[in-house]
This record gives C-alpha cells, structure tokens and sequence, in this order.
C-alpha cells in the first residue's frame, strides 16, 4: 500500500509540475498580449495583426492547467493524510487494539488486563499516539542525565592531610 501511494503521489507531484510551468509560461505570454493590447487600445500602437483571441485562449489555457496544479495539491494533501490514518489504523490492529462502541472509542487491553481507552473513534492518529506510550519501546520520556559526582572527602589517606 506504501509503495502505491508513494507511486501515484509522485505521477501527482510530476503532472502538478508540469501544469505549474504550463501555467506560468502561459500567464507570461499572455501578460505580452495584454501589453500589446494596451498600446493598441491607448493609441500608440496599430492594431495590425494582432488577435483578440490569443488573449482570451492563453486565459482558458491559465485557468485550466492552473486549475489541474491546484487539484493536484489537494489529492496530495488528502493522500498524506489517508496513508497517515491508515498507517495508524495498521498499528493499532496490530498491537491489540479495537474499536468498540460501548464504551465508545479505541480500547486496549494491557498484560495486566487493563482497559484503557485511547481515544475516540475518530481520532486514529491520536490513539495510536497513545498506544505508543503504553507500549513498552514505545516513546520514552528525555534520558536522565547523570547523577552528579559527589566530591570525595579530603582525608589523610587520599593526601588532605599534613
């Protein structure tokens, strides 16, 4: 399942790209037109052969390969965050964890034969979160830092004295 959704962000990502540019070359060209098209308007330019039309198919062409790159983003964005649900949802099947509904929510049962309730059902990420916490390996606290040495006390045998 990884590698699937990696695979199709990645064509996502490369088609997203590619209309950006599409986008971009196109906004630039059409920013040419309209300058043209002022002069003509405004009278120091002869309209020549310039065509009306060209402005009005780069704006199609703009709002159509801009509109691709933006739904790329956004099926983007909702594929991490399914991968991301699914990833949790896998790990807390795997670690025992079940979804019941009285009482409602992620429930895990401890070695010690502990219900715990992780969270609601639907905040996945959230109970695997806690899961994590419960299981031993899981996210460990800072580690300690040492203990201070304690200064040795002066005597006559380790050289304080006379």
């Amino acid at each position: 399942m990884k590698t699937t959704a990696a695979a199709i962000a990645k064509t996502l990502r490369d088609k997203s790209d590619q209309a950006r540019e599409l986008a971009l070359r196109e906004l630039k060209m059409v920013q040419k037109d309209l300058a043209t098209l002022e002069k003509i308007l405004t009278g120091s330019r002869k309209a020549g052969d310039f065509a009306l039309f060209d402005v009005v198919h780069g704006a199609f062409e703009i709002f159509r390969n801009a509109s691709v790159a933006l739904e790329h983003e956004t099926l983007l964005a909702d594929i991490e965050k399914e991968t991301t649900v699914s990833q949790a949802r896998d790990f807390l099947e795997k670690h025992g964890a079940t979804l019941l509904t009285k009482p409602a929510g992620w429930h895990w049962i401890s070695p010690k034969g502990e219900m715990c309730l992780l969270a609601k059902a639907t905040e996945i990420e959230k109970a695997a979160d806690a899961l994590r916490a419960f299981l031993p390996g899981g996210r460990r606290g800072k580690a300690k830092a040492a203990p201070a040495e304690t200064p040795t006390p002066v005597t006559a045998e380790t050289g304080g004295g006379d």
